[in-house]
């Protein structure tokens, strides 16, 4: 890895040198045709008042500027009429004497806006709330771009007056509503004070240019020229003695648009560039490949670390199981050696124990055996067709005898015959003994285990259940692995082999092993045979 890395370093640090070498050679030339296509760009900004090269847009006429409005005009007198509705209203504080008389100037339709606003106005001095909010509720939404005396758009005024102002933040700061930079940051922040908006910034801006920006001495008119104010680029024209118009440079738009545009036009993406960058492209595969290397290797170590572990647990397991046996055979075979004269009942009995310790026996070291053969490629079976009712029923019989002993009772489902499938006679044994064993072993409290045989869907089916602890979903998985065991079991004994080498037979078979089963209820397992026609398609 300590060379390999040492490689992808240097690679990476030559690579490095060749971009820094291209991007001076180019820097120069990209400079100056970027420069000429921002001043062409410009130019036609002043003609297409939508070109995005320009952005906070500034009109100057006799020094001040005037767009965008950093001020509101001064107020403008209400016409004559109202002259007599105000003097009640105001001078003589009657709302009351001035209501009747606004509503007769609204009557004319000459002032529909602002005979509103002040019959609005009127409600609210009366206490007539929930009037006076009706009023400008409508006021609002019929004349949103009338203006008031003070030039401020009723959209906005009569809508803060309603308690209306669900999207008027965002409807004045998309500009939907031309009014003075002093409006637009007091309704802003009568909305909302905490939150910021960049409607304001052409507003700072007009207010850097009315305060800094200094146009050359005499511009002649039509001529675009540039200036620095602050951190911004300024093109600017004068339209006549009096008038200048003009804009900030959108340095986004230049940098994410006009930039890369001219990049490709300049060839600046081919073959070296393109070269450069195969060529770390080839070092990121092989720091890949490092990477994925180091991952397998992690995954096959812990795989190891693994089946180690479980190994460790079967060796242990095997070595509890040939105990149990072999020291009840030893254990009733002295006795029966020291007592010659027990009664023919107890030596019966005792002899039972020898052969049914023996027959475990034998499971074992045959199970055991099974696997060293399945582990080095060596199993073979002797697949012959045939009818697997009887033999079924056989081995269910002679097991059954050990298991109604042990106090289980076996109800079986087993027809007479079943279709003919090809199947090795001892191997079927030893699947559905280990079958039956972990029933009874997995039982519980239940002792009822049943066994049905069944043929469907091209298939002859095998079922053991039983009705105790059951297998919880996240491990039914793995229960067909060798040396799995699953955790928590209650039941004693066992060491991992056995659904193994119950999955390894049915899949020779060209069968499968199946599994239901719900924590507490119990648990059903299938050998699912295919029929002979069915069992030469899937072989082949």
């Amino acid at each position: 890895m300590a060379p390999v890395c040492g490689l992808l370093w240097l690679g990476l640090q030559s690579f490095e040198r060749q971009r820094q070498a291209l991007d001076t050679l180019t820097a120069e030339k990209l400079d100056t045709e970027l420069q000429a296509r921002t001043t062409a760009a410009a130019r036609q900004a002043f003609v297409d008042k939508t070109h995005p090269i320009a952005r906070d847009r500034f009109v100057i006429e006799q020094g001040t500027v005037v767009t965008p409005a950093l001020r509101a005009p001064l107020p403008a007198q209400a016409p004559p009429e109202f002259a007599e509705a105000e003097r009640l209203e105001l001078t003589l504080g009657r709302p009351d004497l001035a209501l009747p008389a606004y509503r007769a100037l609204l009557d004319t339709h000459r002032w529909d806006a602002l005979a509103s606003s002040r019959i609005a106005r009127c409600l609210s001095r009366l206490g007539r709330t929930t009037e006076a909010r009706t009023t400008w509720r409508t006021l609002a939404q019929s004349h949103p771009d009338a203006r008031d005396l003070s030039h401020r758009p009723f959209g906005i005024v009569a809508a803060i007056e309603a308690g209306e102002t669900q999207g008027l933040y965002e409807q004045i700061a998309s500009g939907r509503w031309v009014i003075s930079g002093e409006q637009a940051e007091y309704f802003l922040n009568t909305l909302d004070p905490v939150r910021t908006s960049p409607y304001l910034e052409r507003f700072r801006f007009a207010r850097e240019v009315q305060d800094k920006f200094r146009p050359n001495d005499s511009p002649r008119p039509g001529e675009v020229q540039t200036s620095r104010l602050n951190d911004r680029t300024i093109f600017y024209r004068a339209e006549n003695a009096d008038r200048l118009t003009g804009f900030a440079l959108d340095q986004a738009w230049v940098d994410g648009t006009l930039r890369p545009e001219l990049e490709r036009e300049l060839g600046m993406t081919s073959r070296t560039r393109q070269d450069l960058w195969l060529y770390g492209g080839a070092l990121a595969l092989v720091l890949l490949v490092l990477s994925a290397g180091v991952l397998l290797l992690l995954r096959d170590i812990s795989r190891e670390a693994r089946v180690n572990r479980l190994r460790s647990e079967f060796v242990s397991g095997v070595s509890h199981e040939l105990k149990t046996p072999i020291t009840l055979i030893r254990l009733y075979g002295e006795t029966l050696l020291r007592h010659r004269n027990l009664a023919d009942a107890e030596r019966d009995g005792f002899y039972r124990i020898i052969t049914r310790e023996s027959d475990r026996l034998g499971r074992l070291v045959n199970q055991v055996l099974s696997f060293s053969r399945v582990e080095r490629g060596d199993q073979t079976y002797a697949l012959e067709e045939g009818d697997p009712a009887p033999v079924l029923a056989g081995i269910v019989k002679d097991y059954g005898e050990l298991l109604a002993r042990a106090g289980f009772s076996v109800k079986c489902s087993l027809p007479t015959s079943a279709p003919a499938v090809r199947f090795d006679a001892a191997a079927l044994s030893q699947a559905v003994v280990n079958l039956l064993d972990n029933a009874a072993k997995y039982s519980g409290e239940s002792r009822e285990i049943v066994v049905r045989l069944q043929a469907a869907d091209g298939c002859v089916t095998f079922e053991v259940e039983d009705h105790g602890v059951g297998i919880p979903p996240a491990e039914q998985s793995r229960i067909f692995e060798r040396f799995y065991r699953a955790p928590n079991r209650t039941a004693t004994g066992g060491y991992g082999l056995g659904l193994f080498m119950v999955r390894h037979i049915m899949e020779a078979h060209g069968g499968r092993a199946e599994v239901e089963s719900e924590p507490g209820r119990g648990s059903r397992f299938r050998l699912v045979f295919p029929v002979v026609s069915e069992w030469a398609h899937t072989a082949s």
